[in-house]
């Protein structure tokens, strides 16, 4: 700003002026050249930079192993005939994707409570972790606000020069025993024996940013293989030239662990409303081997006072009341009438509005739904709704807004009279009302069992299992077995149901690793909130329930448990089946969830297996 009339005013920039000098200033500067400096001022903005944020996963861990030797004075293998979980001090592993071999089962011995007694047999079959200072196998304690300033002695692992610079699996602050050494993959056992057992809990942390996360693993090659062919293996029936029948026979179970205890909590009360389908395609021995197998079902849950349980039926048109919440020995199963069509929504619907009224605020809220097909509700019903007394109260489904395809209509509205198959209308309807229940910090879990497995097409070319498991089931709690095996398996499915904590997957090794390798490699999207409906294995990595974890060192632990269960065995002889596991983590602003592929492979294995 220049005055050139007047060449007694100093030349002052626009800069400077907007700085603060102003338009009095520039008047009282005409008083003279020696005055104009009598005012002045300066606005400093100092030490200006831009920093690029940071985003550094840590890991910790502690393991597990049973296999008869440590810890073997504190239990005892339960004969296949005993397996109960009416016994309280019972841990049963079952044979999820084998329901002919007997699940792997010990009876504590201890005379302390049942989670006194779990905590003193993980703390004698602990043989490895780190942070370890006194090498015992179990991890020291640490803070949070100990992780990312290095005092907690967690470790980066994965990294290329990590055995020159000490850190990784080749941190100093791993344990050094007998059983395991620095360098030392995790889970390196070369003598694996039925009814052997074991679990890693895995902890990571995010330094700086909150970030999304994987879960990823796969299969190593190089270390996987059938060995040395023995003769009791050759002639097993059961063997397959060429397969490595051990990644299908181990049993491998996934979740959130977010005590970081290393044990799925199955204790605590739970409150189950079973809702089981008498649709016309159950005719004869099935309705029967239905009925035995609710029966074992029931009879299969805690009686100590933890675990409620009632009933609904859904079929030919109707939802209709059986038991409500009540005691396991005081449950009845009665009258059933098989016929007509399957009203799943209105079932799922009811069953979860019973458990709102009737249960105990402090339970899990389980509902279970036995089925042989999809939703099919149409017939020559127009906009359906359903209505069943349960224990002396009346409920309705749907119930309003939010669980059905139409809120301003009264009823359900994907219901096409004209078919007879399960329309993906039907299906989407159902799958909402499924969401519905789920959502939101006191939702309900929902267990699915389909007692007709095989490949059963919906509408649209859907499969039946695919469905139930995806948009039906709660991550983790789908099963299905053949209505006439229902009874032998009711009392491995009863303690799956129970379980306190989220299990993100149930199967064998194989379809582990299959799940672990998915989504380009970067494996499994955990979720940083699990009040959500998100499904780790069906849903898309930018699922808007999908929530990322928080950074600032927060602890976050995922558990990882394998077990072979009892069977004849020499199909497995000498198998070997070496494999990768990993986190995978990218920072969630700027990002929807759906990451990139790991730029190099030491990314996608932080941890080696």
């Amino acid at each position: 700003m220049t005055d050139d009339n007047n060449p007694k005013l100093y030349d002052l920039s626009r800069r400077r002026v907007l700085a603060g000098l102003g338009a009095v200033g520039i008047a009282s500067a005409g008083a003279g050249v020696g005055t104009s400096a009598f005012f002045s001022d300066q606005e400093d903005f100092e030490g200006n930079e831009l920093t690029a944020g940071t985003l550094d996963m840590l890991v910790d861990w502690e393991e597990h192993y049973y296999d008869g030797s440590d810890g073997r004075d504190l239990v005892e293998l339960v004969p296949e005939d005993e397996i109960d979980i009416l016994d309280d001090n019972q841990y049963i592993l079952p044979a999820v994707d084998n329901p002919d071999a007997r699940a792997v089962a010990v009876r504590f011995l201890g005379d302390g409570t049942f989670q006194e007694n779990k905590d003193a047999f993980w703390d004698a079959t602990s043989i490895e972790a780190l942070p370890d200072s006194d090498n015992d196998g179990i991890q020291d304690e640490f803070d949070d606000s100990q992780v990312c300033n290095g005092e907690a002695g967690l470790t980066d692992v994965g990294n290329a020069d990590a055995q020159e610079r000490e850190e990784g699996l080749y941190s100093p602050n791993r344990t050094s025993n007998d059983v395991t050494a620095p360098g030392d993959p995790l889970i390196n056992l070369d003598d694996v024996k039925p009814g052997d057992f074991g679990e890693v809990t895995f902890s990571f942390h995010l330094c700086d940013n909150p970030g999304y996360v994987w879960m990823n693993g796969m299969l190593n090659d190089e270390f996987t293989g059938e060995g040395i062919l023995t003769e009791p293996e050759r002639n097993d029936p059961d063997e397959i030239d060429g397969v490595v029948e051990l990644l299908d026979e181990m049993q491998v179970r996934i979740w959130y662990d977010p005590d970081c205890d290393n044990q799925v909590e199955r204790r605590g009360e739970v409150d189950i409303m079973l809702a089981i389908d008498t649709s016309g395609s159950i005719t004869g021995q099935e309705q029967t081997d239905l009925e035995d197998g609710v029966a074992a079902f029931v009879d299969a849950l805690p009686t100590d006072g933890s675990a409620q349980v009632g009933a609904v039926s859904f079929g030919g048109g109707s939802v209709t009341g059986l038991s409500s919440l009540g005691a396991p020995d005081s449950f009845s199963l009665s009258g059933l009438s098989y016929g007509g069509n399957t009203p799943m929504p209105g079932a799922i619907d009811i069953a979860d509005q019973v458990l709102d009224d009737q249960g105990r605020p402090d339970a899990l809220p389980v509902v279970v739904v036995v089925t042989d097909g999809g939703p099919n509700y149409g017939e020559s019903v127009s906009d359906p709704s359903y209505s069943a007394s349960v224990g002396g109260s009346s409920y309705s489904a749907p119930r309003g807004p939010g669980f059905s395809a139409d809120d301003s209509s009264s009823g359900y509205d994907n219901n096409d009279s004209t078919s007879s198959t399960v329309t993906e209308g039907e299906q989407d309807e159902t799958a909402l009302v499924a969401d519905a229940v789920k959502a939101g910090a006191d939702g309900s879990r929902i267990a699915v069992l389909n007692i007709s497995p095989g490949t059963t097409e919906l509408g649209g070319g859907r499969d039946l299992s695919d469905y139930l498991e995806d948009e039906i089931a709660s991550s983790g709690f789908y099963n299905e077995i053949p209505v006439s095996n229902f009874a032998q398996v009711a009392d491995d499915i009863a303690a799956e149901v129970v379980v306190q904590e989220e299990v993100f997957f149930n199967g064998s090794l194989r379809t582990a690793l299959s799940a672990l390798s998915d989504n380009e490699g970067r494996g499994v999207p955990l979720d940083g909130d699990r009040t959500t409906t998100f499904d780790e294995l069906a849903d898309p990595e930018d699922d808007p329930n999908r929530d990322p974890f928080t950074g600032a060192g927060v602890t976050h632990c995922v558990g990882f448990q394998w077990w072979l269960p009892v069977n004849h065995a020499n199909q497995i002889q000498g198998d070997m089946a070496g494999f990768d596991i990993g986190f995978y983590a990218e920072q969630s602003r700027h990002n929807t969830g759906v990451g990139m592929i790991p730029e190099d492979e030491d990314a996608t294995a932080e941890l080696e297996s």
